[in-house]
């Protein structure tokens, strides 16, 4: 997300105010840049787009005015916030940093480009012979040179393993093996190279050639973007080479230890989440217990030193909180491994982000605009759960709903519903295509299952009282048959839809009052929020 904020926020100029709040302005650019990253399905194919655009900026509105009030309840000061801020102030700065030391230093010439063209249409059949032991890939090689029976050869050889792979331009993550093989003839192959899989003999078998447009500007900008990938990781490779070489970190066992003990003792009490890879993963509430049962003193311990800076356990729990922690079983030895990595991964980037504090990028002006504008996200977030968590429904309440609603109600509107609901906006983003493309969201679905309290196996709901699914439900129910919406953010998911059946009904003699008195009582809770909200 940092690197697309980047991109987006170069191209766009317009500082015209489109919306004034008090004395805080909405600029046209603050909205491009808001609308664009708000992934979004409109409820109705044949809406006019400016209403949907209305309709985020009154909900940016809202959101400043959420911010606003959060603001002037101090939630600013409290370490809750500073607890849930800090890791998405350092991503800023430390884009920063990148795109001077990666991004601006990372050019591409038209040779470059005409290279990847020429590859980009040809996608190559490829024989991959493999071994972890070197001297079995040499033996087979040096064979090969007086030999003119490659498979003759390979059936007589041991301990080789062989595949076919179909290899297009991007496939492989090194440029210079990719133009070595793109170089070679049918039947010709490559010298041993020393790959992630072991050491691998690449033999070209044919070669398909599919020609493009060359005015097709989104295929050439597609074969060009691979390139530039490439070799933008490739210098941030050579960066992170050049800023780390000869510091050694030390890690603090007992912190360290400490840590792992009081994520293993919650994360083994959680219950198996079914979604698109089965998991158990630390919520948001989860944090909040680990932090306060770890305490005031044990938080502000030492996890490593960086230069003359204390990194404390606090540090490192705040920036795994905001990247989410799972593991997909319940073993602690895995959970010890993965939080290995994870520290591992934080002290570099902590030894980014102190670089770029260094050069005092956090001070610059694109670095303080995009921290202003997530700051209020962040801020209308917590302001939202602040009022929610606030609002109080006593059982009285909840049973005068129940027989208003259900009981004595002349009719129940029940819907069947497919949801799913995903962490990964990649995975959002993927979904999002597929529909693009035609796909049926019921054929979609049934790749990721059961992925919401809500729904069964299929990821249906069945029919339900609208009442009794919550937000979604009051959604759903403006929604027409078969229409696929979405994604609306629930908890620390993002959730799309589709209504495949709805009916009328007057019995309510299957719903007991304690069967649903829960789900009642949470719709109450949003029901009041929305009146304090609007408000």
């Amino acid at each position: 997300v940092s690197l697309l904020l980047s991109s987006i926020l170069v191209a766009q100029t317009d500082e015209s105010v489109i919306a004034r709040i008090g004395n805080e302005v909405i600029t046209a650019k603050e909205f491009k840049l808001r609308y664009e990253l708000s992934p979004y399905i409109p409820s109705d194919k044949n809406i006019d787009p400016d209403s949907i655009k209305y309709d985020f900026l009154y909900s940016l509105i809202a959101e400043k005015l959420w911010a606003k009030d959060a603001e002037d309840l101090g939630i600013t000061k409290t370490e809750k916030f500073a607890f849930l801020f800090k890791p998405l102030e350092e991503i800023f700065v430390r884009d920063a940093l990148f795109k001077i030391e990666v991004d601006d230093k990372v050019l591409l010439s038209a040779d470059d480009i005409n290279r990847a063209i020429i590859k980009s249409q040809a996608k190559l059949v490829t024989q991959i012979v493999t071994s972890n032991d070197s001297s079995n890939v040499y033996n087979f090689y040096n064979h090969l040179n007086s030999s003119t029976n490659f498979d003759s050869l390979l059936s007589t050889s041991i301990n080789l393993i062989t595949k076919d792979v179909d290899i297009l331009l991007g496939t492989l993550k090194d440029e210079e093996i990719e133009d070595s093989l793109y170089s070679l003839d049918v039947n010709e192959f490559t010298s041993p190279i020393l790959s992630e899989v072991g050491w691998v003999i690449l033999k070209i078998k044919n070669k398909i050639f599919t020609p493009i447009d060359l005015n097709d500007k989104q295929a050439i900008d597609n074969t060009k973007k691979i390139i530039l990938d490439r070799r933008i990781e490739k210098r941030f490779r050579e960066y992170l080479n050049e800023l780390l070489a000869g510091i050694t970190i030390n890690i603090d066992p007992e912190s360290f230890k400490l840590t792992f003990s009081k994520i293993w003792e919650t994360i083994k009490s959680k219950f198996l989440v079914y979604d698109a890879s089965k998991y158990f993963e630390l919520s948001e509430s989860d944090f909040n217990k680990i932090h306060s049962s770890l305490g005031l003193s044990n938080l502000k311990k030492q996890i490593f030193k960086l230069s003359e800076k204390e990194i404390s356990i606090e540090n490192f729990l705040s920036n795994l909180a905001f990247n989410g922690f799972s593991v997909t079983q319940l073993d602690s030895v895995i959970v010890l491994q993965k939080l290995i990595q994870r520290v591992k991964r934080y002290v570099e980037e902590q030894m980014i982000t102190e670089e770029a504090y260094k050069r005092g990028l956090q001070l610059i002006p694109q670095v303080q605009n995009d921290l202003r504008i997530w700051k209020e996200n962040y801020l209308a977030q917590i302001y939202f759960n602040h009022n929610l968590d606030s609002i109080r429904i006593t059982d009285k309440e909840v049973y005068k709903y129940y027989l208003e609603n259900l009981v004595n109600a002349s009719n129940i509107q029940l819907i069947n519903l497919r949801l799913i609901s995903i962490k990964d906006l990649d995975e959002v983003s993927n979904i999002f295509e597929l529909l693009k493309q035609g796909k049926d969201f019921g054929d979609i679905i049934k790749n990721y299952g059961r992925t919401d309290s809500l729904v069964n196996n299929d990821g249906e709901t069945g029919l339900k009282p609208v009442l009794l699914l919550g937000y979604v439900g009051k959604v759903a129910s403006d929604l027409k048959l078969n229409e696929v919406y979405g994604p609306i953010k629930r908890n620390d998911a993002y959730t799309i839809m589709q209504v495949t059946e709805r009916q009328e009904s007057n019995d309510s003699s299957k719903l007991s009052f304690d069967l649903v008195k829960d789900q009642l009582r949470n719709d109450l809770r949003f029901n009041k929020l929305n009146e304090r909200l609007t408000r």
